[in-house]
């Protein structure tokens, strides 16, 4: 694809990687959405808030399935350990079943 980005092996900043003017940009192959990483973080919240509800809880964690993909895409699952185990879970098991070079 001719929009393929690569992630730098120097300093970055956001507007780098994804520049204000797109919404996504191809990452091995995968689709990247901006804002990928925060919702993944904000999802990972749902997953161990107290007063979250059971649909809740089971809407973030698919959302989070939805993102794995783009999370490995991007290496996070490479650089970043994450606390909830629940979500490290799904991140390594993604990274395993998918190949990306």
């Amino acid at each position: 694809m001719s929009n393929q980005t690569k992630i730098a092996v120097t300093p970055v900043r956001p507007d780098d990687i994804i520049n204000d003017s797109q919404n996504y940009a191809y990452f091995k192959g995968v689709k990247v959405r901006k804002g990928t990483i925060a919702a993944a973080i904000q999802n990972a919240k749902v997953l161990t808030c107290e007063t979250a509800s059971l649909s809740e809880k089971a809407e973030a964690r698919k959302i989070i399935k939805e993102l794995a993909p783009a999370l490995v895409a991007l290496d996070v699952y490479d650089q970043l350990v994450w606390k909830n185990k629940e979500v490290q879970q799904i991140i390594e098991t993604t990274a395993q079943q998918i190949n990306l070079t």
